[in-house]
């Protein structure tokens, strides 16, 4: 029985003399692109260390590589895009290795004949068919969608359809290619074997009227064409900063991806900087502005974008591409600008914070101090993005600038940083004093009694505003009904600093955090307890970047123990419909998303129901990232929106884990005049209502 095979340079004898100078060629046009756009474009950037823990960064790349590139988790959380990036990708990946084994098999092993080679040449046309059904599922979903749909979402440019058609050109000629050998079979091969290669079988049925000579010419020339758009598409990935460049961009962020908690802010270092915040697009690290090449412009973050989804001025994916934009202006990058260089790996003379344009500054002309102003650090569009860009910290930098260089502050987010200042709380105008809410409650602090098991940390809200006061007391009432040994700091307590750290002033932050440290390790405090979960963030994330190291836990983590445990019993209650809402700063910033409803679904009588936008989709509430000082301005509140999820749920009680988030609704509730019918409650004050004697 003949062994199948094919020649491999059947009717182009001189082919490995044309492909691999081509490809020699391709190869030092890639390199000499991606040093170009080091040296060049993200050299640019300020110094950072991403190379800290190399080893654990190549465990996090295999890790989350194979997760999030191989099995597309993250890619798939949207079906629709998801499916179709799976199968270029998949569809590469086998095209790719396919031409690998092809190369090992003609000049080394020998290995594809027989079974072998239809097995391979099976999964070649797999791989080419996935790649041609994904790209036209991109091309319907970007170019056939009713007029309006994804239409501010998918932005078309000359780009995308350059991409997609290339993508198509090159598997389809390869399919031409193969359907003009299969209808002309080489001598001593068999008609049999051309089932396997299913691709190139439909389209040869098309071409068996035409004679030997005829397919081969045919099969020639779309040889020639496929290797020229090949070696073309990876000179135009290379050079056009085309949106495929996120091949290369992409695993390249990833590997460099930030260590740190997710909730952590960088930190300035206040003594030794030479700027404070970002002005001017130098500024910003050598990793941020990677970021912005790794963005594919897919919109997922701005379709998650709390700030976008009401009307105000702020797209997570345009600030992105804005800044992009003006860092190949600044950088006179020649192939989109047209501003022609002495040579490409000259690197600007003075990197850094005099590149910009001063005739168009970074605030102001490229993004809007509206649009800085409108984030709630909810990060949304991080949990989302694909190729984990970093917008907080952008935002977070430009805020910096803002406050600490060029004194802009909104003016409602003036007063309350002053009173944090000088009073060491975000409250504004209360009369009440930190120690007011333990009234009638016995509570001990550590000034008293520093031998205690648990400091729990009341935070500026829980203990001075008159709705989250009752937080406060629920959890004292919990913690006192199970016995344990807790105290508060009482009047010494001082507010935690992430208001002060998420408008951006870092230096009131810093002061702050570096005098609670000292304050709670003169007490020899080695574990607290919050109700706040931006005080607890920042407790448990931010303060050990000063050498505050404590066991930090949220009020949830806590009654959940005691529940699992049986120490904490509770009697039955009335009936009562619940959806529970998830606060940013505990769910996509920490990962705390079970033991709240294991919390509620111990309680009695509950019947939870969840909102459509939950869990790591959980819309925010408006209240983060100093929003909750700040006034909207312009398009729908975001509370409002987040209660429409609620009140679609017919719930009786909004359940919260958050003072900012309760504070929220608690307003957007009276604005829906819904008093009667919906509550606003914490979830230790449900725990605390039910509680055995």
């Amino acid at each position: 029985m003949v062994e199948a095979f094919r020649e491999l340079f059947w009717s182009v004898p001189i082919g490995p003399w044309i492909v691999y100078p081509l490809a020699i060629v391709a190869a030092i046009i890639f390199g000499y692109a991606i040093a170009d756009r080091f040296w060049l474009v993200w050299r640019r950037g300020q110094t950072e260390n991403r190379i800290d823990h190399f080893w654990g960064r190549v465990w996090d790349f295999i890790k989350i590589g194979t997760i999030d590139g191989f099995i597309h988790k993250k890619m798939l959380r949207e079906p629709y895009p998801g499916i179709a990036h799976f199968l270029i990708f998949w569809g590469c990946v086998i095209l790719l290795l396919s031409a690998a084994t092809d190369f090992l098999s003609h000049y080394w092993f020998h290995f594809l004949e027989g079974t072998p080679f239809l097995i391979h040449s099976l999964i070649t046309d797999i791989g080419g068919i996935f790649i041609f059904i994904g790209a036209i599922i991109f091309i319907i979903r970007r170019y056939a969608q009713k007029p309006g749909e994804f239409q501010e979402r998918l932005d078309r440019n000359a780009d995308d359809i350059i991409a997609l058609s290339l993508i198509l050109a090159v598997v389809l000629t390869g399919f031409f290619m193969e359907a003009f050998r299969l209808a002309a079979p080489e001598p001593g091969t068999l008609v049999a074997w051309n089932v396997w290669s299913p691709g190139g079988l439909v389209l040869s049925w098309l071409f068996t009227g035409l004679s030997f000579e005829t397919n081969q010419l045919w099969h020639t020339i779309f040889w020639f064409v496929h290797i020229l758009l090949i070696v073309g598409a990876v000179i135009y990935v290379s050079l056009f900063y085309s949106k495929l460049t996120h091949i290369i961009a992409s695993p390249v962020n990833l590997f460099f991806r930030s260590r740190e908690p997710k909730g952590a802010l960088v930190p300035i270092n206040l003594e030794e900087a030479e700027f404070y915040g970002v002005g001017e697009i130098g500024n910003f690290t050598w990793k941020q502005l990677l970021d912005l090449d790794a963005c594919t412009r897919c919109g997922r973050c701005q379709e998650r974008c709390p700030a976008y989804l009401s009307g105000q001025p702020l797209s997570p994916k345009k600030l992105i591409q804005s800044l992009k934009d003006h860092l190949l202006e600044v950088s006179n990058y020649p192939f989109l600008t047209g501003v022609p260089k002495t040579s490409l790996l000259v690197a600007p003379a003075n990197p850094g914070p005099g590149d910009a344009d001063p005739l168009r500054t970074l605030i102001g002309d490229v993004i809007p101090e509206e649009a800085i102003w409108s984030c709630t650090t909810c990060r949304a569009c991080q949990e989302i993005c694909p190729v984990y860009n970093e917008h907080i910290n952008k935002i977070i930098d430009m805020r910096r600038n803002l406050i600490l260089e060029q004194a802009k502050v909104p003016e409602l987010a003036e007063p309350i940083l002053t009173s944090i200042e000088t009073r060491g709380h975000s409250c504004k105008g209360t009369t009440r004093t930190r120690t007011d809410w333990e009234e009638g409650l016995e509570i001990k602090h550590l000034s008293e009694d520093s031998q205690v098991d648990l400091l729990f940390w009341v935070g500026c809200q829980p203990s001075l505003e008159d709705r989250s006061v009752k937080i406060s007391q629920a959890l004292a009432k919990i913690l006192k009904a199970v016995g344990i040994n807790f105290a508060t700091l009482g009047t010494e307590e001082s507010c935690c600093g992430d208001p002060a750290r998420r408008m951006g002033n870092e230096y009131l932050f810093q002061m702050l955090a570096k005098q609670n440290i000292e304050l709670l390790k003169s007490y020899n405090v080695k574990k607290i307890v919050t109700v706040c979960p931006h005080g607890f963030n920042t407790l448990k994330n931010e303060y050990p970047q000063f050498g505050g190291e404590f066991e930090v836990i949220h009020h949830s983590q806590l009654i959940m123990q005691l529940i699992k445990e049986g120490r904490l019993k509770l009697k039955a209650g009335e009936t009562r419909r619940i959806t529970y809402h998830d606060p940013c700063y505990l769910g996509r910033h920490n990962d705390i998303y079970d033991e709240p409803r294991r919390i509620l679904r111990a309680v009695p009588g509950v019947d939870l129901v969840e909102m459509s936008r939950c869990r790591w989709n959980s819309f925010c509430c408006g209240g983060g990232g100093g929003r909750f000082w700040i006034e909207e301005t312009s398009g729908k509140r975001i509370s409002h929106v987040r209660i429409e999820d609620v009140i679609e749920t017919k719930a009786d009680i909004v359940a919260t884990a958050c003072p900012f988030c309760m504070q929220m609704f608690e307003d957007a509730i009276k604005e829906k005049q819904m008093e009667e019918s919906l509550r606003d409650l914490d979830i230790a004050e449900l725990v605390a209502m039910l509680i055995e004697e």
